[in-house]
């Protein structure tokens, strides 16, 4: 048996030593790189700081993290803009020429550098950290040795001290004369007085005005003159218009006189159901209108066109008299007892007492500011007693026989709008906005 193994293994390794190919090396093609050469011996194979953070928008007023310092103030990167031609976007400008930073100077230094630039052409670099560092034109420093505008030059220095010196001595030889002496205000006292602000002047104070001056002085003194009118009331010539038939009848009783089958007193009251007329007359509003007394037969108007006007109310309807004699707009008109006469109150600050029939101003009160309201005394013994309430807080009080101010009721929050007598007109009720004072005729205390 083991012949016959024998046999086998050697039959077995004839037949693979015959079959194996030759065991000689492959030949290779050489290989070739498509990329370029590069010197990558001065790449450091390490990453920037900046790609370790997460990138801040300059819009942006808030940030979700806390930054660094060279995170906060690292270059803009990015795509330059389009359209801008500094490349900055509209959000980064807080100038319309780019981006300005803060920077804390002195006002002096900074005063003194900017007009020395404009006037020498050189300054010094606010940009330099340290050293005397200039920009602009540095032939023109070099030859200034470096001065600024607030640096007087050594020669400028002596010239001013010599001319100061020969000036003080001509002063001296020469003097003052003695009219000079006795008028300071001359042209030569000041010229040469060394306390005086034109001492040293060569030219003297201009002896003349010019045109411009004189028309700018003479346009000053007229509004000076209407602001001083205007304070104290403008007069205004006093006119009157009868527009009537005639003022009296054939029995010779007066237009104001009322109708014998008028009574003094209506019986009975109505509420209004529609509308019996108009009277139309004024050019503005109306301010007041006020019935004729007891008879109601006249209706009295104040108008903003600065007249008043007298109405017929039961026969024609038509306007009776008017009366002119306020600049401004009446304010408030008030009968006496038998509408004879009437007060009118005037934005132009005048208090006028009127006749009902001629139309004629009888007195004129006035104390500088606005009356808001007038009201007469109804007592018949004491019709002589105006009351007026005025735009500066307070009730003044006059004796239109003596044309005197007798009291002044000064208490007051507000101007007053209303007067009202009451407890047998022995008190006053006075009303301004949103306030009411009750006080007793005759006394300052309310």
């Amino acid at each position: 048996m083991d012949l016959l193994l024998k046999y086998q293994n050697d039959g077995e390794l004839d037949q693979n030593t015959n079959s194996s190919p030759d065991s000689s090396p492959p030949r290779l093609l050489p290989s070739k790189s498509a990329a370029p050469i590069v010197d990558d011996t001065m790449l450091a194979l390490a990453v920037a700081n900046q790609t370790l953070s997460k990138p801040i928008d300059p819009v942006q007023h808030a940030v979700a993290f806390n930054p660094t310092y060279d995170h906060l103030w690292a270059p803009v990167l990015g795509p330059a803009h389009p359209y801008a031609k500094d490349g900055i976007a509209q959000g980064m400008r807080n100038h319309k020429l780019g981006f300005v930073e803060d920077a804390a100077i002195d006002s002096f230094v900074f005063d003194e550098q900017y007009n020395t630039f404009h006037k020498y052409g050189y300054a010094a670099d606010p940009s330099a950290s340290a050293g005397n560092n200039y920009i602009g034109d540095l032939d023109v420093l070099e030859k200034n040795n470096g001065i600024s505008v607030y640096n007087i030059p050594q020669h400028e220095q002596k010239k001013r001290k010599f001319e100061k010196k020969t000036e003080a001595a001509e002063e001296d030889d020469d003097g003052m004369d003695k009219e000079e002496a006795e008028n300071p205000a001359t042209d030569a006292w000041l010229m040469k007085n060394r306390k005086s602000p034109w001492a040293g002047k060569k030219e003297g104070l201009q002896s003349e005005l010019t045109e411009e001056q004189k028309k700018y002085a003479e346009e000053h003194a007229r509004k000076k003159e209407e602001k001083a009118g205007g304070e104290k009331g403008e007069l205004v010539a006093d006119k009157t218009t009868f527009h009537g038939k005639e003022e009296k009848d054939y029995q010779g009783r007066s237009w104001i006189a009322p109708p014998k089958d008028a009574k003094a007193s209506n019986d009975h009251c109505y509420i209004p159901k529609r509308l019996v007329h108009t009277w139309s007359g004024h050019t503005k509003g109306v301010s007041a209108i006020r019935f004729f007394p007891k008879h109601g037969h006249l209706i009295l108007s104040a108008g903003m066109d600065t007249k008043v006007k007298i109405w017929d109310v039961f026969n024609s309807g038509k306007c009776m008299r008017t009366y002119m004699g306020h600049s401004k707009a009446v304010r408030d008109i008030s009968f006496c007892n038998d509408g004879s006469k009437f007060l009118t109150a005037g934005y132009d600050k005048n208090i006028k007492y009127w006749d009902t029939e001629t139309g004629q101003v009888i007195s004129t009160f006035s104390t500088g500011k606005i009356p808001y309201v007038v009201k007469l005394n109804p007592d018949d013994d004491k019709q002589n007693i105006l009351l007026a309430g005025m735009s500066d807080k307070k009730i003044v009080q006059w004796d239109m026989n003596t044309g005197q101010i007798t009291q002044e009721y000064d208490q007051h929050l507000g101007a007053v709008n209303t007067i009202t007598f009451v407890d047998n007109n022995r008190r006053l009720l006075q009303v301004m906005i949103n306030h009411s004072v009750y006080g007793n005729l005759g006394s300052p205390l309310l």
